[in-house]
């Protein structure tokens, strides 16, 4: 006998409430006479989660709207993610930043140094970290100076940034993987420096609006902390982890229970308008038949101090979520359970 299913007897389509993480950025331009350049640069006081730390920065109010290049951070979300999921990438170290000025006569590029010196150009970057009713908000400062007798008038401004990934199976670990130098932000705007002026461009760049079992998805940048995103396990430490349950009302629906579970594998990437959008597809096997479909998501994602050997971790936000999927057809009995994780990085 030739017993016939409907398609959608066997497989079960879902797509997980799609996550909207905000991409900010904002920026200022500062001149100041060379005498003042000991009042403008002031410690402030960072934190990433409970630990606070000092930077050396000019003030923050009063700062302008950029425009979010949402092609570079494509780039570099996928470049990221790949590196995590595959433990796989370019191990050749890239530019933490810079900022490249167009000028009257060409292009001036301040590029990273990870502090701020007399006669000289560069770029440090800071990274803050904290939660905010239940999200998570991730900002990265970027103070570019030039302090040298130069003299030139801007029309447009440009960040470029590059993110890093700890890996642990090099000798001695932790070792890296980073993305390419890519554009994320720019900004028409006009200024002019004088050989008597100092400049300071400070920018800041935000993901707001990230739930905990997202936050594997938003790229450490390199910054002066050193903080990086561990790839997922290697066969000698336990790095970042993430593992989809599917309840088939016959186990334990817990994390680290024996549900049937899929992990990320792949994903896709494109940009609609002024968004980035990323979509991660699951695929399991539910092991029988049932009318409904609940998941589980349990994510641990480590973060590690760049060139410290010994106990690298800094922090990490372990977290678990879980929610019952509607049948995309009533009536039908479901055997193979296909979802889909979204996040949409919407830029203003």
């Amino acid at each position: 006998m030739t017993v016939r299913r409907r398609v959608g007897d066997v497989i079960k389509k879902v797509v997980l409430h799609k996550e909207i993480v905000k991409v900010k950025g904002n920026y200022k331009v500062i001149l100041i006479k060379k005498e003042d350049f000991y009042k403008v640069l002031k410690v402030v006081k960072l934190r990433i989660l409970n630990k606070e730390y000092e930077a050396l920065m000019p003030p923050l109010d009063d700062m302008q709207k950029n425009t979010i290049d949402v092609n570079g951070l494509a780039i570099l979300l996928t470049q990221f993610m790949s590196a995590v999921i595959t433990v796989s990438g370019n191990s050749n170290s890239t530019t933490p930043a810079q900022m490249v000025l167009t000028t009257q006569s060409g292009t001036v590029t301040l590029t990273y140094t990870g502090g701020v010196n007399v006669n000289a150009k560069g770029v440090s970057v800071y990274l803050q970290l904290f939660e905010d009713n239940g999200s998570f908000v991730w900002q990265y400062y970027y103070v570019g100076y030039d302090t040298t007798n130069s003299s030139y008038t801007t029309s447009e401004i440009e960040l470029y940034a590059s993110a890093s990934i700890a890996i642990f199976y090099t000798l001695p670990p932790p070792g890296a993987f980073y993305t390419g130098l890519v554009r994320i932000a720019y900004a028409n705007t006009s200024f002019t420096k004088d050989p008597n002026s100092y400049l300071f461009i400070v920018w800041l760049i935000q993901f707001q609006n990230i739930p905990p079992y997202a936050v594997l998805f938003i790229p450490t940048f390199q910054n002066n902390a050193g903080v990086r995103t561990s790839t997922f396990p290697s066969s000698n430490i336990n790095g970042s982890g993430y593992t989809v349950y599917f309840s088939n009302n016959n186990c334990n629906f817990t994390c680290g229970g024996n549900c049937p579970a899929g992990g990320l594998t792949g994903f896709i990437v494109y940009v609609q308008g002024s968004s980035v959008i990323m979509e991660f597809p699951v695929i399991v096997g539910l092991g029988g038949g049932g009318s409904t479909v609940e998941m589980l998501i349990c994510s641990t994602v480590a973060y590690v101090y760049a060139n410290v050997q010994n106990n690298p971790v800094a922090f990490t936000i372990s977290t678990h979520f879980n929610t019952t999927l509607s049948p995309p057809v009533s009536g039908g009995t479901f055997y193979l359970a296909l979802a889909t994780i979204t996040l949409i990085f919407q830029t203003s």
